[in-house]
């Protein structure tokens, strides 16, 4: 093997030796994937700042949140960071300045039981679990429903009358008290 192949060698494994090591233990303003399984990272606001749908200025503005509040980051984009609501809100958008990082990440943990659950608002049972899939029921507030699986921010949803499962969202139900 010439020299050539063996410093083209040493080069490449320099490079996936340092991915890896960024991939294992992210710094602030890393861009971050992340599922609802996986973590988020706790951060905290340093101004107050307006939380937009999407990571940008041209972007509407959907929430504001008080400096020092503590806020989870599930993931970054460029100079902003997608904040994790912990009221199951839809994810939002901050700058990356407007927020510092204050410790080690927190894994995620589901609120998710299987069982008898109420309608907390009027929704649409759908086919699967998103706005895309076509709606096959709706549910009035007050209903009870029998849940049985969650995917995301989506309850399955079984049918006391023999028709096929469907999805509601689950800001629209809670936990009911009865067993």
């Amino acid at each position: 093997m010439s020299s050539r192949m063996r410093w083209i060698f040493s080069l490449v494994a320099v490079a996936l030796l340092l991915a890896s090591a960024a991939l294992s233990k992210p710094e602030a303003g890393e861009s971050r994937a992340t599922t609802a399984a996986e973590q988020t990272w706790p951060y905290e606001t340093t101004d107050n700042v307006k939380v937009r749908s999407g990571a940008g200025t041209q972007y509407k503005i959907v929430a504001e949140i008080k400096s020092g509040t503590k806020v989870n980051i599930a993931a970054s984009d460029g100079e902003w960071l997608k904040v994790v609501s912990k009221r199951g809100n839809p994810p939002g958008y901050i700058p990356e300045r407007s927020a510092r990082p204050t410790g080690a990440p927190i894994t995620k943990k589901s609120f998710f039981a299987a069982g008898p659950y109420i309608a907390t608002a009027e929704t649409q049972v759908r086919e699967g679990p998103g706005l895309h899939y076509r709606t096959v029921a709706k549910i009035t507030k007050g209903m009870k429903v029998h849940v049985v699986d969650a995917e995301g921010d989506w309850l399955k949803v079984q049918s006391k009358h023999g028709n096929p499962p469907g999805y509601i969202e689950k800001r629209s139900a809670e936990k009911s008290k009865e067993k």
